[in-house]
């Protein structure tokens, strides 16, 4: 039982304290003489002892050193990150407000060289509890703007009705678009001048059909044959375009021809409108 006791102090004594013990013992008979003095052994234990604290100290600092490196990498790595992603967005805002830029000169060049008379006007909000059939532009009374006044749009190189004012007030007004299911529009083909009257569907594709058109115009109506207002006992003053035809239907029990027409204004994309003072002129 003593035995066991011993072995187990034996154990316990730390390993650096046995290596130390071991190279204090392999110096000693690495001499060309056995005899050693107390003092060359003391000094022999304590340059063992000093190396190993040394060692172990290296080694601390220099995982400290470590993680204090991974730290400031991981650090700069974030910095550089969020720098990264600040400038996108930057990039992003740059490029938006270039294109806005560019739509507004696009408008205003356009305005200078419309010979009705007008105010300009930007889309503010659109109406989401009825699918977007009505929207808010930024201009009101005080601008002299009054319901019924027509409105009109610029896309691509054409003007194009938009819809019409149905309420204002004083810095904003309501303009109702030709898509919505209670707009009616009085219109003609810009070439066979045959008319009849455009009505809104209602729908999200902004689909218009034009009806009243007499059976005897199908041979002389082709697709993509633009629609323009007629100006015949309307608000709207003639000559603006409202589209281009995309289907023709002709139905037996029905006297005139049914023909869906595309809008000529994309209003997925409309951000500025012009407002019509004048009813009266021709657009030519």
């Amino acid at each position: 039982m003593a035995h066991n006791q011993q072995s187990s102090r034996f154990w316990g004594i730390p390993s650096f304290l046995v290596l130390i013990i071991i190279n204090v013992v392999i110096l000693i008979f690495s001499t060309n003489s056995m005899l050693v003095s107390p003092k060359s052994l003391g000094m022999s234990f304590l340059s063992i002892f000093q190396e190993g604290i040394n060692n172990t100290v290296t080694w601390f600092s220099g995982t400290v050193n470590s993680i204090n490196e991974l730290k400031n990498l991981k650090e700069e790595y974030d910095s550089t990150l969020n720098k990264l992603t600040a400038y996108e967005q930057m990039d992003r805002n740059f490029e938006e407000v270039n294109r806005e830029n560019e739509l507004l000169r696009e408008h205003l060049g356009f305005s200078r060289a419309l010979e009705i008379d007008h105010i300009n006007a930007r889309i503010i909000a659109k109406d989401p509890v009825s699918l977007f059939s009505s929207f808010i532009i930024n201009k009101g009374s005080k601008d002299g703007i009054v319901k019924g006044m027509p409105v009109t749009s610029y896309q691509n190189g054409v003007i194009g009705l938009v819809g019409k004012i149905i309420e204002t007030g004083i810095n904003s007004s309501q303009v109702i678009p030709i898509y919505n299911s209670t707009s009616f529009v009085a219109a003609r083909f810009q070439y066979s001048r045959f008319e009849g009257l455009i009505a809104g569907l209602g729908d999200s594709e902004n689909h218009l059909i034009m009806n009243y058109v007499k059976k005897t115009a199908l041979t002389q109506i082709n697709i993509d044959d633009r629609v323009i207002t007629s100006g015949m006992q309307s608000l709207y003053p003639g000559g603006i375009s409202i589209g281009k035809v995309k289907s023709i239907t002709s139905r037996e029990y029905n006297t005139s021809l049914e023909i869906e027409v595309f809008p000529t204004i994309d209003f997925g994309k409309l951000e500025y409108v012009f407002v019509l003072t004048e009813d009266k002129e021709q657009i030519r």
